[in-house]
């Protein structure tokens, strides 16, 4: 039958192999040489709190109603189980599983299958798991590897994180590079190097240095410092980022980046603000749009408030409520706004400028409408037609329609028709041709 070993309460015993079970009680045990190693083939049971002034190594390790402290390493074949009590290990930490309801420290590296702390779990080596499950928060002072991280409090890696699933109802703080499958946080997310993330779900804020997002989910507001590839980003606040390239970005509040930015669409309730150029499919937003050089749209830009590029604003349809600045605008369909101002003009088949609207700029169409007491300048089209109360510059177009009290202050020719009302002033005499002047571009 194999031998048990017992240490007796407030006692120090000095054990080098136990072939059975070894019970600590309240006690202390030592090696029987400077730094070497207590092994016990059987199951290690400590009751009360216990100390163990070397390295240990046993296939199973009990305790119960105390703490446990190891001055050394600990190595188990199967688990580690502590009821209400601590576990602290100064040297590395190596077990199958792992189950303690208080706190538990590794001072070295820790490796595990699966482990389980009721409180917090602190390790300043290396960390490696499948699983770990800690109720209140886990540090890691190096490297963590976990395939499955579930924390109720906080998460802090200072060296880098690989996982599958990060999911924390605090806060999460990666240090290092973080690689990971899913980041589902209650709280907030702090990545202070490159990510690797295939979905990020977090109901605060997002802080991260760059990499890659697939998918970003945030409540509150989500920030990059360097530039972003993604393919989609939903953000019920603000998103700030450097630059980057993607697919749909999603806003409620406010956008705005720091850099080229290469999307498909971009919804924003409120305003974009892109600090280089902007190359994507769509965008809508409520508020403004401002772009510092080109915006090239395959399809539309649809825009309640302003928009404005520092070059050349190109897009399918550019539909905006209020104004639109830019060094150029080109449209293969249609351009509508109420005002408009370009250095060197703008192009659509059709052009609609708005009731008492302002343009700066040549207008270039086939067909291009200026409602009730706009102001323009010169127009070049296949159909024009001025409503009542306009003021326009030079008109050449192959029809022109111009409604009582407009005013054209510059050259008017036409190719095929000129219905003008009798009030319409025209400073110089209207010109039928045979070929009109040819746009600037």
């Amino acid at each position: 039958m194999p031998e048990e070993v017992r240490v007796t309460r407030e006692t120090v015993r000095e054990i080098g192999e136990v072939e059975g079970n070894l019970v600590v009680q309240d006690g202390t045990v030592r090696a029987m040489e400077p730094g070497g190693v207590v092994k016990v083939a059987g199951v290690t049971d400590c009751r009360d709190d216990c100390q163990f002034l070397a390295s240990l190594v046993t296939s199973e390790l009990r305790g119960r109603g105390g703490d446990i402290e190891i001055e050394g390493d600990l190595t188990v074949e199967k688990s580690i189980r502590v009821r209400r009590g601590e576990l602290d290990v100064s040297g590395n930490l190596r077990a199958k599983k792992i189950e303690v309801d208080r706190r538990l420290g590794v001072g070295g590296e820790f490796e595990t299958e699966d482990v389980r702390v009721g409180g917090s779990l602190r390790v300043r080596g290396d960390a490696k798991a499948s699983r770990l499950d800690v109720g209140g928060s886990f540090k890691a002072s190096s490297d963590a590897e976990v395939e499955e991280i579930d924390v109720g409090g906080s998460v802090r890696v200072e060296g880098s994180t690989k996982s599958g699933t990060i999911n924390v109802g605090g806060s999460f703080q990666g240090e290092g590079q973080v690689e990971a499958e899913i980041i589902d946080v209650g709280g907030s997310v702090k990545i202070e190097s490159e990510a690797t993330v295939r979905e990020i779900d977090v109901g605060g804020t997002v802080k991260m240095s760059g990499g890659t997002a697939r998918d970003v989910k945030v409540g509150g507001s989500f920030r990059s410092s360097d530039p972003l590839v993604f393919e989609r980003i939903r953000v019920g606040g603000t998103v700030k980022i450097s630059g980057g390239k993607g697919g749909d970005i999603d806003v409620g509040g406010t956008l705005r980046s720091e850099g080229d930015l290469t999307f498909e669409t971009i919804d924003v309730g409120g305003t974009v603000k892109i600090e280089g150029s902007a190359n994507g499919r769509n965008i809508e937003v409520g508020g403004s749009v401002n772009v510092s050089d080109d915006l090239e749209l395959s399809e539309e830009l649809r825009v309640g408030g302003k928009a404005s590029a520092g070059g050349k604003l190109k897009a399918r349809a550019v539909l905006v409520g209020g104004k639109v600045e830019a060094e150029r605008v080109e449209a293969v369909e249609e351009i509508r706004t109420n005002t408009l101002r370009t250095r060197s003009g703008a192009k659509a088949e059709y052009i609609e400028i708005g009731r008492r609207g302002e343009v700066e700029g040549t207008l270039i169409g086939r067909k291009v409408l200026i409602r009730e007491r706009a102001r323009v300048e010169d127009v070049y089209a296949d159909m024009v037609t001025l409503r009542k109360g306009c003021r326009a510059g030079n008109i050449y177009a192959n029809s022109i329609t111009v409604e009582h009290d407009c005013r054209v202050s510059g050259e008017v020719k036409y190719t095929e028709s000129l219905q003008a009302d009798r009030d319409v002033r025209f400073y110089s005499q209207p010109e039928k041709t045979e070929k009109l002047p040819e746009p600037p571009f």
